[in-house]
């Protein structure tokens, strides 16, 4: 009777313990959501703001491709009153945007270029220098990577279809940690929580970076 008790205790155990982490991973989920739900109704009215300066530019040979022009180091365009000032992934996804909105998007570009683009077509980053602000942004885009020439990047268009893969690999695996035998021990189930909160960060922070690439690359 003991032994048949004690087991049931920890099957109730790890029920409670799976259903606390749905109820954190559903409270998790709708915080995504809306984030991206505000993160998109942002993207849409710097998208609006694109398409208005790509019509003002004209369209080549009947392209949707706008023409972007390069301008100085020292042109104040960025800088005008008119300017859209981004902010952390706004940078990020802007830049990501416009890159993409040119004839050569898989064309490796310095990171100074690239600046201008995003200067030509009203935007610039904020803070006390924009250049530097830059950098560090598109440094961290999951869709940018470092070339083997200094200061040279090109996207990764191929990140999205990877990082589906990687997800579907660690949501199995979590499914996987849910089967516990029923005599499992004290330790075991432990080890087991432990493995699924690892898990459900590496699955958010997955989650996060393909939400990122599908937004910067307009999908």
């Amino acid at each position: 009777m003991r032994s048949a008790a004690a087991a049931e205790q920890a099957r109730v155990a790890r029920e409670l313990v799976r259903l606390r982490e749905r109820e954190t991973s559903l409270a998790e989920d709708l915080q995504r959501t809306q984030a991206a739900r505000s993160a998109l109704e942002g993207e849409l009215a710097l998208l609006e703001r694109l398409a208005r300066d790509s019509s003002d530019d004209g369209i080549v040979d009947g392209s949707a491709q706008p023409r972007l022009r390069i301008v100085s180091a020292t042109s104040p365009v960025g800088d005008s009153p008119q300017a859209i000032e981004l902010r952390g992934a706004q940078v990020r996804e802007t830049a990501v945007r416009i890159l993409t909105s040119t004839d050569k998007p898989h064309q490796a570009v310095h990171y100074r270029t690239w600046f201008e683009l995003l200067r030509q077509q009203g935007f610039v980053p904020a803070g006390k220098d924009p250049l530097a602000t830059f950098l560090t942004q598109i440094s961290r885009s999951p869709v940018v990577r470092r070339s083997t020439a200094p200061g040279v990047y090109s996207l990764d268009l191929k990140f999205p279809e990877r990082a589906r893969v990687q997800l579907e690999g660690l949501r199995a695996e979590l499914r996987e940690a849910d089967d516990l035998p029923e005599d499992a021990t004290v330790e075991e189930i432990a080890d087991v929580r432990e493995r699924r909160a690892r898990l459900n960060s590496e699955i958010e922070s997955a989650q996060r970076s393909l939400a990122e690439a599908l937004s910067s690359l307009g999908e």
